[in-house]
């Protein structure tokens, strides 16, 4: 997975030695301000698709033979 301009940013800081990471340590409250994470919506066609294989799920080309006179 790639980094982020946030993570390179730190890594090159902390090379650097602006940057310690135990000085900066943040406590659980601060934690969603540095989220590193990136959020990116589905497009449009990837919803559509999405929606398009959930509806095929039962039409898979196996056929289920009922039979009524089982012994």
């Amino acid at each position: 997975m790639a980094r982020t301009k946030t993570q390179k940013a730190l890594r090159k800081a902390e090379r650097a030695g602006i940057w310690l990471a135990v000085s900066m340590r943040k406590t659980n409250e601060d934690y969603g301000a540095l989220s590193q994470h990136v959020r990116v919506k589905p497009t449009k066609q990837e919803q559509l698709n999405k929606v398009k294989h959930r509806k095929r799920i039962g039409d898979d080309g196996a056929f289920l033979l009922v039979s009524e006179d089982v012994i």
